[in-house]
Protein backbone atom coordinates (compact mmCIF):
# COMPACT_ATOMS: atom_id res chain seq x y z
CA UNK A 1 0.00 0.00 0.00
CA UNK A 2 2.96 2.33 0.50
CA UNK A 3 3.60 2.34 -3.26
CA UNK A 4 0.00 3.29 -4.04
CA UNK A 5 -0.20 6.91 -5.26
CA UNK A 6 -2.14 9.22 -2.97
CA UNK A 7 -4.43 10.17 -5.86
CA UNK A 8 -5.51 6.53 -6.27
CA UNK A 9 -5.84 6.05 -2.52
CA UNK A 10 -8.02 9.15 -2.37
CA UNK A 11 -10.43 7.63 -4.91
CA UNK A 12 -10.59 4.40 -2.91
CA UNK A 13 -11.24 6.19 0.38
CA UNK A 14 -13.90 8.39 -1.19
CA UNK A 15 -15.89 5.24 -1.92
CA UNK A 16 -15.51 4.21 1.72
CA UNK A 17 -16.07 7.55 3.45
CA UNK A 18 -18.64 9.35 1.33
CA UNK A 19 -22.23 8.71 2.45
CA UNK A 20 -24.70 8.72 -0.43
CA UNK A 21 -28.02 10.54 -0.35
CA UNK A 22 -30.04 7.44 0.57
CA UNK A 23 -27.95 6.67 3.64
CA UNK A 24 -27.96 10.29 4.74
CA UNK A 25 -31.74 10.73 4.37
CA UNK A 26 -32.54 7.67 6.46
CA UNK A 27 -29.64 7.60 8.92
CA UNK A 28 -31.99 8.85 11.68
CA UNK A 29 -33.74 5.47 11.61
CA UNK A 30 -30.63 3.60 12.70
CA UNK A 31 -29.16 3.32 16.17
CA UNK A 32 -26.45 5.46 17.63
CA UNK A 33 -23.87 4.05 15.21
CA UNK A 34 -25.03 2.73 11.82
CA UNK A 35 -22.87 0.05 10.19
CA UNK A 36 -21.56 2.33 7.47
CA UNK A 37 -20.37 4.83 10.11
CA UNK A 38 -18.20 2.14 11.69
CA UNK A 39 -16.59 1.47 8.29
CA UNK A 40 -15.90 5.16 7.79
CA UNK A 41 -14.29 5.48 11.22
CA UNK A 42 -12.01 2.50 10.53
CA UNK A 43 -10.53 4.21 7.47
CA UNK A 44 -9.25 7.05 9.66
CA UNK A 45 -7.45 4.69 12.02
CA UNK A 46 -5.30 2.69 9.60
CA UNK A 47 -2.32 5.04 9.57
CA UNK A 48 -1.44 8.73 9.49
CA UNK A 49 -1.37 8.90 5.70
CA UNK A 50 -4.81 7.30 5.38
CA UNK A 51 -6.15 9.65 8.05
CA UNK A 52 -4.94 12.76 6.24
CA UNK A 53 -6.37 11.66 2.89
CA UNK A 54 -9.66 10.23 4.24
CA UNK A 55 -10.44 13.35 6.29
CA UNK A 56 -11.20 15.33 3.14
CA UNK A 57 -14.05 12.94 2.23
CA UNK A 58 -15.00 11.97 5.77
CA UNK A 59 -16.04 15.47 6.80
CA UNK A 60 -18.19 16.05 3.73
CA UNK A 61 -21.12 14.34 5.51
CA UNK A 62 -21.52 14.18 9.29
CA UNK A 63 -24.13 12.17 11.20
CA UNK A 64 -24.55 12.98 14.89
CA UNK A 65 -26.62 10.50 16.90
CA UNK A 66 -25.30 11.03 20.44
CA UNK A 67 -24.19 13.92 22.62
CA UNK A 68 -20.70 12.41 22.90
CA UNK A 69 -20.33 12.37 19.11
CA UNK A 70 -21.40 16.02 19.02
CA UNK A 71 -18.87 17.04 21.69
CA UNK A 72 -16.06 15.22 19.89
CA UNK A 73 -16.93 16.90 16.61
CA UNK A 74 -17.08 20.33 18.25
CA UNK A 75 -13.60 19.86 19.75
CA UNK A 76 -12.19 18.70 16.42
CA UNK A 77 -13.66 21.54 14.39
CA UNK A 78 -12.56 24.13 16.95
CA UNK A 79 -8.94 22.98 16.72
CA UNK A 80 -9.02 22.26 12.97
CA UNK A 81 -11.29 24.85 11.32
CA UNK A 82 -10.19 23.78 7.82
CA UNK A 83 -12.22 20.59 8.31
CA UNK A 84 -15.38 22.51 9.22
CA UNK A 85 -15.48 24.37 5.91
CA UNK A 86 -15.58 20.98 4.13
CA UNK A 87 -18.82 19.89 5.80
CA UNK A 88 -21.72 19.97 3.33
CA UNK A 89 -24.25 17.59 4.89
CA UNK A 90 -25.04 17.54 8.61
CA UNK A 91 -27.57 15.41 10.48
CA UNK A 92 -28.61 16.19 14.07
CA UNK A 93 -30.38 13.31 15.79
CA UNK A 94 -30.94 15.41 18.91
CA UNK A 95 -30.65 18.92 20.32
CA UNK A 96 -27.17 18.60 21.89
CA UNK A 97 -27.39 21.84 23.85
CA UNK A 98 -24.72 24.51 23.42
CA UNK A 99 -22.52 22.02 21.53
CA UNK A 100 -24.79 22.33 18.50
CA UNK A 101 -24.11 26.06 18.30
CA UNK A 102 -20.33 25.47 18.39
CA UNK A 103 -20.64 22.99 15.52
CA UNK A 104 -22.82 25.25 13.40
CA UNK A 105 -20.43 28.18 13.77
CA UNK A 106 -17.67 26.03 12.27
CA UNK A 107 -19.74 24.62 9.38
CA UNK A 108 -20.97 27.65 7.48
CA UNK A 109 -20.88 25.89 4.10
CA UNK A 110 -23.65 23.39 4.85
CA UNK A 111 -25.92 22.67 1.88
CA UNK A 112 -28.00 19.80 3.34
CA UNK A 113 -29.22 19.67 6.92
CA UNK A 114 -31.32 16.98 8.58
CA UNK A 115 -33.03 17.60 11.93
CA UNK A 116 -34.89 15.31 14.31
CA UNK A 117 -38.07 16.59 15.97
CA UNK A 118 -38.11 13.66 18.40
CA UNK A 119 -36.19 15.54 21.09
CA UNK A 120 -36.41 14.73 24.80
CA UNK A 121 -37.31 17.45 27.28
CA UNK A 122 -33.83 17.30 28.84
CA UNK A 123 -32.08 17.68 25.46
CA UNK A 124 -31.84 21.43 24.93
CA UNK A 125 -32.35 22.80 21.42
CA UNK A 126 -31.47 26.38 22.36
CA UNK A 127 -28.00 26.31 20.80
CA UNK A 128 -29.26 24.68 17.61
CA UNK A 129 -32.14 27.14 17.26
CA UNK A 130 -29.94 30.20 17.74
CA UNK A 131 -27.44 29.08 15.09
CA UNK A 132 -29.73 27.88 12.28
CA UNK A 133 -29.75 31.36 10.75
CA UNK A 134 -25.99 31.19 10.22
CA UNK A 135 -26.28 28.69 7.36
CA UNK A 136 -27.91 28.77 3.90
CA UNK A 137 -28.92 25.19 3.05
CA UNK A 138 -30.63 24.20 -0.17
CA UNK A 139 -32.10 21.03 1.38
CA UNK A 140 -33.86 20.44 4.71
CA UNK A 141 -34.92 17.00 5.96
CA UNK A 142 -37.18 16.77 9.04
CA UNK A 143 -37.71 13.50 10.87
CA UNK A 144 -40.06 12.56 13.67
CA UNK A 145 -40.47 8.86 14.38
CA UNK A 146 -41.87 9.17 17.89
CA UNK A 147 -45.33 10.40 18.80
CA UNK A 148 -44.58 11.08 22.47
CA UNK A 149 -42.00 13.87 22.36
CA UNK A 150 -43.81 17.19 22.19
CA UNK A 151 -42.24 19.50 24.71
CA UNK A 152 -40.79 22.98 24.92
CA UNK A 153 -37.58 21.82 23.19
CA UNK A 154 -39.44 20.43 20.20
CA UNK A 155 -41.80 23.39 19.91
CA UNK A 156 -38.89 25.85 20.10
CA UNK A 157 -37.07 23.98 17.36
CA UNK A 158 -40.15 23.92 15.11
CA UNK A 159 -40.60 27.67 15.58
CA UNK A 160 -36.96 28.31 14.64
CA UNK A 161 -37.26 26.08 11.56
CA UNK A 162 -40.40 27.87 10.40
CA UNK A 163 -38.69 31.24 10.76
CA UNK A 164 -35.67 30.09 8.77
CA UNK A 165 -37.50 28.46 5.86
CA UNK A 166 -39.82 31.42 5.34
CA UNK A 167 -37.45 34.34 5.97
CA UNK A 168 -33.77 33.49 6.33
CA UNK A 169 -32.99 30.51 4.07
CA UNK A 170 -33.12 32.08 0.64
CA UNK A 171 -31.57 29.07 -1.14
CA UNK A 172 -33.91 26.37 0.18
CA UNK A 173 -35.43 24.37 -2.70
CA UNK A 174 -35.97 20.91 -1.18
CA UNK A 175 -37.80 19.92 2.01
CA UNK A 176 -38.76 16.60 3.57
CA UNK A 177 -42.00 16.92 5.57
CA UNK A 178 -42.02 14.46 8.52
CA UNK A 179 -45.73 13.76 9.00
CA UNK A 180 -48.43 11.89 7.11
CA UNK A 181 -51.09 14.41 6.16
CA UNK A 182 -54.01 11.95 6.45
CA UNK A 183 -53.42 10.68 9.97
CA UNK A 184 -53.47 12.79 13.10
CA UNK A 185 -50.31 12.73 15.17
CA UNK A 186 -52.14 13.62 18.37
CA UNK A 187 -49.47 15.55 20.25
CA UNK A 188 -47.87 16.80 17.01
CA UNK A 189 -50.92 18.42 15.37
CA UNK A 190 -49.70 21.96 16.10
CA UNK A 191 -46.21 21.20 14.82
CA UNK A 192 -47.69 19.73 11.65
CA UNK A 193 -49.82 22.82 11.03
CA UNK A 194 -46.92 25.23 11.61
CA UNK A 195 -44.61 23.34 9.27
CA UNK A 196 -47.27 23.12 6.56
CA UNK A 197 -47.83 26.88 6.67
CA UNK A 198 -44.08 27.44 6.55
CA UNK A 199 -43.84 25.24 3.45
CA UNK A 200 -46.58 27.25 1.76
CA UNK A 201 -44.58 30.44 2.41
CA UNK A 202 -41.12 29.15 1.42
CA UNK A 203 -40.29 31.40 -1.56
CA UNK A 204 -38.21 29.10 -3.81
CA UNK A 205 -39.38 25.62 -2.79
CA UNK A 206 -39.19 23.18 -5.73
CA UNK A 207 -39.23 19.65 -4.31
CA UNK A 208 -41.14 18.24 -1.35
CA UNK A 209 -40.88 14.71 0.04
CA UNK A 210 -43.79 13.42 2.12
CA UNK A 211 -44.63 10.08 3.77
CA UNK A 212 -48.12 10.08 2.21
CA UNK A 213 -49.41 13.13 0.27
CA UNK A 214 -53.10 12.25 0.01
CA UNK A 215 -55.01 15.06 1.70
CA UNK A 216 -56.30 17.43 -1.01
CA UNK A 217 -57.12 20.30 1.36
CA UNK A 218 -53.57 20.39 2.71
CA UNK A 219 -51.92 19.80 -0.65
CA UNK A 220 -53.76 22.40 -2.71
CA UNK A 221 -51.90 25.51 -1.41
CA UNK A 222 -48.59 23.69 -1.87
CA UNK A 223 -49.34 22.36 -5.36
CA UNK A 224 -50.53 25.82 -6.43
CA UNK A 225 -47.12 27.34 -5.73
CA UNK A 226 -45.61 28.45 -9.07
CA UNK A 227 -42.12 27.39 -7.96
CA UNK A 228 -43.10 23.83 -6.96
CA UNK A 229 -41.97 21.17 -9.44
CA UNK A 230 -43.01 17.99 -7.64
CA UNK A 231 -44.13 16.30 -4.44
CA UNK A 232 -42.51 12.89 -3.95
CA UNK A 233 -44.50 10.37 -1.95
CA UNK A 234 -42.73 7.76 0.18
CA UNK A 235 -45.85 5.55 -0.01
CA UNK A 236 -46.72 3.72 -3.26
CA UNK A 237 -50.06 4.83 -4.70
CA UNK A 238 -51.50 1.31 -4.99
CA UNK A 239 -50.97 0.55 -1.32
CA UNK A 240 -53.59 3.11 -0.36
CA UNK A 241 -56.35 2.27 -2.87
CA UNK A 242 -59.51 1.03 -1.18
CA UNK A 243 -58.43 2.13 2.28
CA UNK A 244 -60.63 4.36 4.39
CA UNK A 245 -59.02 7.79 4.31
CA UNK A 246 -61.02 10.64 5.76
CA UNK A 247 -64.31 8.84 5.08
CA UNK A 248 -63.55 7.65 1.56
CA UNK A 249 -63.32 4.05 0.40
CA UNK A 250 -63.22 3.51 -3.36
CA UNK A 251 -61.10 6.46 -4.42
CA UNK A 252 -58.35 8.59 -2.98
CA UNK A 253 -59.15 12.15 -1.90
CA UNK A 254 -56.16 13.32 -3.93
CA UNK A 255 -58.23 12.61 -7.05
CA UNK A 256 -60.38 15.59 -6.10
CA UNK A 257 -57.55 17.90 -7.10
CA UNK A 258 -57.42 19.52 -10.54
CA UNK A 259 -55.72 17.16 -12.98
CA UNK A 260 -52.96 19.63 -13.78
CA UNK A 261 -52.01 19.76 -10.11
CA UNK A 262 -52.19 15.98 -9.67
CA UNK A 263 -49.43 15.64 -12.22
CA UNK A 264 -47.05 17.27 -9.77
CA UNK A 265 -47.39 14.31 -7.35
CA UNK A 266 -44.95 11.41 -7.83
CA UNK A 267 -45.77 7.99 -6.36
CA UNK A 268 -42.94 5.42 -6.05
CA UNK A 269 -43.21 2.11 -7.84
CA UNK A 270 -43.10 -0.77 -5.29
CA UNK A 271 -39.96 -2.82 -5.48
CA UNK A 272 -36.39 -3.13 -4.20
CA UNK A 273 -35.28 0.15 -5.72
CA UNK A 274 -32.45 2.40 -4.71
CA UNK A 275 -34.11 5.71 -3.81
CA UNK A 276 -31.98 7.75 -6.16
CA UNK A 277 -33.04 5.57 -9.11
CA UNK A 278 -36.59 4.62 -8.15
CA UNK A 279 -39.29 4.84 -10.85
CA UNK A 280 -42.13 7.20 -9.99
CA UNK A 281 -45.71 7.08 -11.20
CA UNK A 282 -47.50 10.25 -12.22
CA UNK A 283 -51.28 10.70 -12.26
CA UNK A 284 -52.16 11.77 -15.76
CA UNK A 285 -55.59 12.53 -17.25
CA UNK A 286 -57.06 10.33 -19.96
CA UNK A 287 -58.01 11.80 -23.31
CA UNK A 288 -61.58 12.47 -22.19
CA UNK A 289 -60.18 14.40 -19.21
CA UNK A 290 -62.57 12.59 -16.84
CA UNK A 291 -60.36 9.92 -15.32
CA UNK A 292 -56.83 9.68 -14.06
CA UNK A 293 -54.44 6.88 -14.89
CA UNK A 294 -51.22 6.12 -13.08
CA UNK A 295 -48.44 6.27 -15.66
CA UNK A 296 -45.06 4.96 -14.56
CA UNK A 297 -41.83 6.31 -15.89
CA UNK A 298 -38.29 6.49 -14.59
CA UNK A 299 -37.24 10.02 -13.83
CA UNK A 300 -33.64 11.12 -13.32
CA UNK A 301 -33.05 12.00 -9.66
CA UNK A 302 -33.26 15.71 -8.97
CA UNK A 303 -30.18 17.34 -7.53
CA UNK A 304 -29.91 20.29 -5.19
Amino acid sequence: MKSLPNEVLDLVLQDVCVIDDDEFEFAHRFGSKPAFVTTRDAALLVCRNWNQIACMSFYHTIILSTAEQARCLARTLSSKPHLGVRVRKLLFNGGFGATASKIMKCTSNITHISLSLAVSSWDSTKGLCSSLRSIQPCSLSLNDFNNTYNNIQTRTLVAAICSCVTVHWSRLVKLRFPYETDWEWKEKTENQSLLLRAMYDTPLLKFVHMPAPYNPHLLLPLLSKPTLHAIYSETPFGFMRGHHIKGTCDGLPVLQLPHALCEKIRFPLPGPWVLSGRPYGILQAESNNSNLNLMFRIEPPHTT
